[in-house]
C-alpha cells in the first residue's frame, strides 16, 4: 500500500470509526493496525506490543495519576466550595462582580485540577444556581464559566501538557512554566471582556444585598490554602527544587493535608477520589497508546515523511503554515474533544513543525489554547455541554451564545502569541537562566 493509499484508507476508517460512536483510543488502534497488516502484513504487527509498552512506561507521564488524584480530592472533599465562597466576597466590587469571581476561582482551581471539563463543572455547580437567583444574565454566567473552565488545561499543572511532552519529547516542567503567562494573561482578558460589558450594560450583573458578606479572616482562610498549594507546586518547579512528579507527589500530600483541615477527609471521598483517579488516568494511557499505534502506522507507510516534504515543498511561510494548523484545529473542535485531537493530529503534524523550525514549547502553548477554543465550540464543545446539564433547563443556544466572545478573544490571543512569542518563551528561559 502506497503513502496516498494509506492516507486515504486511514482517513476513511478514522471517519467511520468516529461517527459511529466507537472510542477514540479504539479508532486510533484499529486504523493504526489494519493500515499496518495492508501495508506490510503480520511482520510490523509484531512491534505493537513494545510499542505500547514503551509509549506509557514513560517517566513524562509519571505526574498524571498524581496530579488527578490532587484535582479529585480538592474537587470531592469540599475545597473548592469554600474557597470560591470566600473568593466572591472579596471580589463583588469590581464591575461584573460574581462573573469575575467565576474567572478567577476557574483560574485557581484549574491549576489544582488541570482539567477544563472538572473545572467548568465543579464550579458551575457552586455558581450557577446562585447567580441565577440573584438575577445574572445567563449567557453572561454560562460564557464565564466555560471560557474559565478552559483555562484548566493551559495554567499548570495540565495533563493535556504532560501528554504533549510525552509526544515530542519536550520537557514537562518548561511547558509548565511556559504557561503560567500565558494563562494567567488569559484570564484577565476575560475579566477586562466582563467588567467592560458589565459597565455599558449594569443589568447584566445587578447588585444583591447577598454579596455584601463581610471580609473576615474566616473568608481569607477558605482562599489561602488552595493559593498556597499551587505557589508551592508551582514554585518548586520553577526553582528547580523538584520535578514535575515530585511536585505532583507533594501536592498530593499537601491536599490531603487541606482536607483534613477542612474536616473533608473522610473515607468515602477519599475512595471517590482514588476510582475517579483510576478511571481517567486508564482512559488517559488507553488513548496515548492507540495514538503511539496510529502514529508508528504512518511511519512505516512513509505519510509521515511524504507528507512534510510535500508541506515543505509548497515553500509556505511559518504563518501561513500556522492559519493552517489553527483552521484545522477550529474545524476538528467542533467535532471532537481536546485530547483526543491533539493525539489525533501530532503524529502527523510533529514533523512538520519540527522541520518548519517552529519551537516545540511556543507550539505546545498554541495547541493547548487551540484546543481550548474546541471545549466551548458547538457542537462537541465539552464545556457546554457540561453546563448545558447544569443550567436548570436553559437551552442550549444561550450557553453556546454566551461562549462565542470568548471564542474571539482566545483567537486574538493566539495572533498575539505569534507576534510576540516571549510571553511564551520569556518564563522557561528564566528559569534556565536561574538553574
Amino acid at each position: 500500500m502506497t503513502w496516498v493509499a494509506f492516507s486515504i484508507f486511514s482517513i476513511t476508517t478514522l471517519v467511520v470509526l468516529l461517527a459511529a460512536g466507537t472510542w477514540i483510543a479504539i479508532a486510533l488502534i484499529t486504523t493504526g493496525m489494519s493500515g499496518l497488516y495492508l501495508t506490510g502484513g503480520l511482520r510490523p504487527l509484531m512491534a505493537l506490543g513494545s510499542i505500547s509498552w514503551n509509549s506509557i512506561n514513560s517517566f513524562t507521564l509519571s505526574p498524571v495519576p498524581l496530579f488527578i488524584v490532587m484535582g479529585a480530592i480538592i474537587l470531592r472533599c469540599g475545597i473548592a466550595e469554600r474557597f470560591y465562597q470566600g473568593l466572591a466576597i472579596w471580589l463583588r466590587a469590581l464591575p461584573g462582580g460574581l462573573l469575575q469571581s467565576n474567572i478567577i476561582a476557574c483560574s485557581v482551581f484549574a491549576a489544582a485540577c488541570g482539567s477544563s471539563v472538572a473545572t467548568a463543572g465543579t464550579i458551575g455547580t457552586v455558581t450557577i444556581p446562585q447567580l441565577q437567583r440573584r438575577g445574572y444574565d445567563n449567557p453572561m454566567v454560562f460564557g464565564s464559566l466555560a471560557a474559565g473552565g478552559t483555562l484548566g488545561i493551559l495554567i499548570p499543572p495540565s495533563i493535556v501538557m504532560i501528554i504533549y511532552c510525552s509526544i515530542v519529547d519536550e520537557s514537562v516542567a518548561k511547558l509548565f512554566i511556559a504557561g503560567v503567562v500565558p494563562g494567567l494573561l488569559l484570564a484577565f482578558l476575560f475579566m477586562v471582556y466582563i467588567g467592560v460589558r458589565c459597565i455599558l450594560n449594569p443589568s447584566l450583573a445587578p447588585a444583591n444585598a447577598e454579596d455584601q458578606g463581610k471580609r473576615t479572616l474566616r473568608s481569607l482562610f477558605d482562599i489561602l490554602p488552595l493559593f498556597c498549594l499551587i505557589s508551592f507546586v508551582m514554585g518548586s518547579i520553577y526553582a528547580g527544587w523538584a520535578t514535575a512528579t515530585e511536585a505532583a507527589a507533594i501536592g498530593v500530600f499537601v491536599s490531603f493535608v487541606i482536607a483534613a483541615m477542612y474536616r473533608g477527609l473522610t473515607w468515602p471521598n477519599i475512595k471517590l477520589a482514588h476510582i475517579e483517579a483510576v478511571r481517567t488516568t486508564c482512559m488517559v494511557l488507553f488513548i496515548v497508546i492507540g495514538a503511539q499505534v496510529f502514529s508508528y502506522g504512518l511511519a512505516y507507510s512513509g505519510v509521515s515523511r511524504a507528507l512534510t516534504e510535500y508541506v515543505l515543498s509548497l515553500e509556505l511561510s511559518s504563518f501561513v503554515l500556522f492559519l493552517a494548523i489553527t483552521l484545522l484545529y477550529l474545524v476538528l473542535g467542533c467535532l471532537i474533544d481536546g485530547s483526543s485531537m491533539m493525539l489525533l493530529t501530532l503524529p502527523v503534524l510533529y514533523p512538520i513543525i519540527t522541520a518548519a523550525g517552529f519551537d516545540l514549547v511556543w507550539f505546545g502553548v498554541a495547541v493547548v489554547v487551540l484546543i481550548e477554543i474546541g471545549m466551548i465550540t458547538p457542537p462537541i464543545g465539552l464545556n457546554l455541554f457540561v453546563l448545558h446539564g447544569l443550567s436548570n433547563g436553559r437551552p442550549f443556544a444561550e450557553v453556546a451564545r454566551g461562549s462565542l466572545p470568548y471564542v474571539i478573544i482566545m483567537l486574538l490571543f493566539l495572533l498575539l502569541l505569534w507576534f510576540v512569542p516571549e510571553i511564551v518563551l520569556w518564563l522557561p528561559k528564566q528559569m534556565a537562566a536561574n538553574a
